[in-house]
């Protein structure tokens, strides 16, 4: 084994979060509408027009606010921003008085679908309704008496709501469309837009494409929507989008060949979703045929990059994937799968038990290749795992971690080493020695490691080791661990 002496470079990317006049990292672009288009101007109703247009019309969104406006396709029809149009699911808010230490307005909002699973620190994580200041969100409370500053009250049965800020002197906003694009149609075109402030359930995208077919979505914003910003379907291409700050997750949806590529996925579930239910940067389904493709996804409360549930030929390729509380690439109880020169990086802060929070992880499934990827783990992380916990399909039939390659990978622990391939099961379990005996590899990887960090973390099957005594396992044959 050579080991040699190197001086740690540490990266980080710092990010801001505020929006500053609702322009944060925008990726539309100032264009005029395209030849023969019919123009809406804000206020008019886009609904109408689609209806009134038919099948393969095109639309030009001319720049400014359209406010509730919830579309419902028609096939082949093109939605197009002329560059500062924004699609907004909420409306104003004035009218408010003091009473007591609240301001009180009417209540504006009506019951919306309460749907999902929160974190114990957010328990109105699911309710779709929110308020905002300034395009600031508040938090939710479930009593008038719980109202402090930055957080408001819904009395339904009083028709009224109560907030802490005095709303003198600021703009103040309430969801109330629940989707801006949805519906069955197929071969609908999104481009150049913003899309704001829609008050959908999760697992619901602002744009919701899941029951349509061959959707394209690109060069859009996509934010502050309380559920999940785009929901993808089968045929679907996201592209060269910036979606970020919506209250579950940026990007989900199920269906085959679907295509995730050169967007911004950052600050998602902002509302406190429960990540390990649903929640954070990007999560697929059920699908055939996926490929995530240089994308940047960064800063989400959950994982980057999920595929769970039956996913098969799957493709993560080229993606800049950093600092996700979760793990950064998570394939779970899935099939076939190439993990590729992606870059990854202090992904799982807050998934750290057990070997989980890895910024890789192969979890019950098999035929995975993972190789060519630069991986920076923070201190107490994991690397690169396959993990095994005897899970079992609806059907009743248990997923496999076998057939799983491991190879050509860069890795740069921040503190002591830990990777590898980890069974937790009864011995009476039939994948009990699943990985040992099948046909999961580790080789050709190089990792680097602070000289002195214990203890190094090598673990196989359920035994923890150390460098030498994974080789011994017979892995790593053609590795490298190089201590700085």
């Amino acid at each position: 084994m050579k080991v040699v002496r190197l001086t740690l470079i540490g990266v980080s990317m710092a990010f801001a979060l505020a929006l500053v006049g609702g322009t944060a990292l925008a990726r539309t672009t100032e264009r005029p509408c395209p030849a023969g288009a019919i123009a809406i101007e804000p206020g008019a109703s886009i609904q109408a027009a689609v209806d009134l247009a038919g099948d393969g019309a095109v639309f030009c969104l001319k720049n400014g606010i359209h406010r509730v406006q919830g579309i419902r396709p028609q096939a082949r029809q093109q939605f197009i921003g002329e560059g500062q149009a924004v699609l907004n699911g909420s409306r104003l808010v004035t009218g408010f008085h003091r009473e007591g230490r609240y301001w009180v307005a009417a209540n504006p909002f009506q019951p919306g679908r309460q749907h999902g699973e929160c974190l114990p620190s957010a328990p109105t994580c699911d309710w779709p309704q929110t308020l905002f200041v300034d395009d600031r969100p508040l938090v939710k409370t479930k009593s008038r008496r719980a109202v402090e500053r930055g957080q408001f009250y819904i009395d339904y049965n009083g028709g009224k709501i109560y907030l802490a800020d005095d709303p003198k002197g600021h703009v103040i906003e309430a969801t109330m469309a629940s989707f801006a694009f949805k519906g069955a149609a197929a071969d609908v075109l999104i481009d150049n837009l913003i899309v704001e402030k829609y008050g959908n359930a999760a697992q619901d995208g602002a744009i919701d494409a899941r029951d349509g077919t061959g959707w394209q979505i690109g060069n859009c914003e996509v934010r502050l929507n309380s559920a999940t910003g785009v929901s993808v379907g089968t045929g679907s291409r996201l592209h060269d989008c910036d979606i970020h700050h919506n209250g579950q997750m940026g990007v989900g949806g199920n269906g085959n060949n679907m295509i995730v590529e050169q967007n911004r996925i950052w600050s998602n579930n902002t509302s406190g979703f429960e990540p390990d239910w649903e929640a954070g940067g990007v999560k697929l389904a059920e699908g055939d045929g996926i490929t995530f493709r240089g994308n940047h996804v960064y800063d989400n409360n959950g994982p980057g990059l999920w595929c769970d549930i039956d996913c098969h030929n799957v493709v993560y390729e080229n993606n800049l994937i950093e600092n996700n509380r979760y793990m950064g690439i998570h394939h779970e109880i899935s099939f076939r799968a190439v993990i590729r020169n992606n870059v990854v990086r202090h992904n799982g802060s807050s998934k750290r038990s057990w070997f989980w929070g890895a910024d890789i992880d192969v979890a019950a499934s098999q035929d995975v290749e993972v190789v060519g990827n630069k991986v920076t783990v923070a201190a107490g992380g994991c690397g690169i795992m396959l993990i095994d916990q005897g899970r079992r399909s609806d059907a009743g039939k248990e997923y496999k971690t076998r057939n799983n390659t491991v190879r050509g990978n860069e890795i740069t622990f921040e503190g002591a080493p830990c990777a590898g391939g980890v069974s937790d099961t009864l011995p009476s379990d039939e994948n009990f020695a699943i990985i040992t005996q099948g046909n999961n590899l580790f080789d050709g990887n190089i990792y680097r490691a602070p000289r002195g960090s214990r203890p190094a973390r090598f673990v196989w099957g359920r035994e923890v080791t150390d460098w030498d005594g994974f080789r011994r396992k017979g892995l790593e044959k053609n590795g490298q661990l190089v201590l700085f």
